[in-house]
């Protein structure tokens, strides 16, 4: 006798719970967490700069009765500005699929994820550009030239690490306090016979990055893994994706923990918080989504902006590293 079996009892359509979407975790973006962000009034303006010298010279005398005390003065430098590009990007949703799509798709929802994912990336990608390179007072090169890289026998990234710090303190009266790593860079010094060697009789886990901050004796140890597909749309190899920071490189700087008008810090982000349009005194907004109707186009867009910059300003506080891995 027939049955009904197979697709005559079931219809195939999408999951309501489930997609498959390829995109960084947020935790393997480093541009917001390095240097501190300064709120800006004005898209441009300019900041003091101290000469280092008059701040480190000892000039106090004794003082006899009745004499005036030692005196003396400091000077400021060249003023340095800052100007906040805007940044945005958009996409937009057509009447059609809107009203067509099916309850498990929320368009809307994912155009939004598109753009901050967008406005992501190009900070991420800025700020390599900007700071992860030979763009620092000091630089030093692994493979024998001036330290052994990390991941060849002998290496000591402890020790190379105590020297560097006591270079930028030599420069700036700083001890740098962040290390900033991809992630094969990280993966290179946590295998390290010098690093492991100092874990092997207490831990029985794995070496996370807060045991090598506190191994290094530096606030922040931070790693970078975000990736970033580097061909155009239509390119045979688009799906291709590479590190957005250079796999063999560190960068070990002092970054202020907030900003301070005597401190210096290898970096800023400069951000300006533009008022919202019709918004009362004091409402101000950093990274804005918008989404309106297009009629021309019978369509929604949404669109993200931001205005920002990434600005080294101190390029004594830090000290580059590259060939790392050999």
């Amino acid at each position: 006798m027939p049955q009904p079996t197979g697709s005559d009892l079931h219809i195939d359509t999408y999951l309501s719970n489930l997609g498959i979407a390829y995109l960084n975790d947020p935790s393997e973006y480093i541009a917001d967490v390095v240097f501190p962000v300064v709120n800006v009034n004005h898209r441009s303006d300019y900041y003091p700069v101290y000469k280092k010298g008059y701040w480190f010279r000892d000039e106090a005398k004794q003082r006899a009765p009745l004499t005036p005390s030692a005196g003396g003065g400091y000077e400021l430098d060249d003023p340095a500005k800052y100007f906040c590009d805007r940044w945005g990007f958009h996409t937009d949703i057509s009447d059609d699929d809107i009203d067509n799509q099916d309850d498990v798709f929320d368009l809307e929802d994912d155009a939004t994820a598109y753009v901050i994912e967008k406005l992501r990336l190009r900070r991420e990608r800025d700020w390599a550009a900007k700071y992860f390179a030979d763009v620092w007072t000091s630089t030093v090169a692994g493979g024998g030239v001036d330290f052994t890289s990390w991941d060849v026998a002998g290496s000591d990234p402890i020790v190379d690490i105590e020297d560097w710090k006591a270079t930028v303190k030599l420069l700036t009266g700083m001890k740098p306090n962040v290390l900033v790593l991809p992630d094969r860079v990280h993966q290179t010094v946590k295998n390290n016979a010098a690093v492991v060697d100092r874990y092997k009789h207490t831990i029985g886990g794995a070496i996370t990055t807060d045991l090598l901050a506190r191994l290094f004796e530096i606030d922040r140890y931070l790693v970078a893994g975000a990736l970033h597909a580097p061909n155009e749309e239509g390119d045979a190899t688009e799906d291709t994706l590479e590190f957005i920071l250079d796999s063999t490189s560190a960068l070990l700087v002092y970054a202020a923990p907030r900003p301070s008008r005597r401190r210096p810090s290898g970096g800023y982000t400069f951000r300006w918080n533009r008022p919202r349009i019709g918004g009362k005194a004091g409402d101000r907004l950093e990274t804005t989504i918008k989404k309106w109707y297009i009629k021309e186009i019978e369509g929604t867009r949404v669109e993200g902006s931001l205005h920002e910059d990434q600005k080294m300003v101190a390029a004594d506080c830090g000290i580059f590293i590259t060939d790392i891995r050999g």
